[in-house]
């Protein structure tokens, strides 16, 4: 059997019950490429094989449009996956905690400097209070 591999020609037949939309596009876009249509194409095609074999389902995804006016460097940030997860954790908990306000991960130095930060218990306090706090001066004779 033949390998795919990236640069590899591959071709197929599309099937018989393709909707008019998508076969419209593809010749609009056929039309207004020529020889430069599977370039444009090879990526659509290869996020939709790499879905499926992942087993993403569109059940476990939504598209939202990017706003206008976006240069092409935040349009670039937008599509980082560092972006993408910091957008799905933001998307997560206003979902599952509508009402509650947003909390961001820590990190791990910050959570432990919390740990080991000075706690004064309650005996602790007294004795300090009484101790260095006190300003009745009895040695005042006004």
């Amino acid at each position: 059997m033949e390998q795919f591999e990236p640069g590899k020609t591959i071709s197929f037949r599309l099937p018989s019950d393709t909707p008019l939309h998508v076969s419209e596009y593809l010749i609009s876009r056929k039309k207004k490429l020529g020889r430069k249509f599977s370039s444009e194409i090879a990526p659509i095609f290869v996020k939709a094989v790499s879905q499926k074999a992942l087993g993403n389902t569109d059940s476990d995804q939504i598209t939202i449009s990017l706003p206008e006016g976006l240069t092409a460097e935040q349009k670039e940030w937008m599509n980082h996956p560092n972006t993408r997860a910091l957008i799905g954790q933001l998307l997560y908990q206003v979902v599952t905690m509508p009402n509650k306000a947003f909390e961001f991960n820590q990190t791990p130095e910050k959570k432990q400097e919390e740990k080991n930060a000075f706690k004064a218990n309650a005996a602790i306090q007294k004795f300090a209070q009484k101790t260095f706090l006190d300003f009745d001066d009895d040695d005042d004779d006004d």
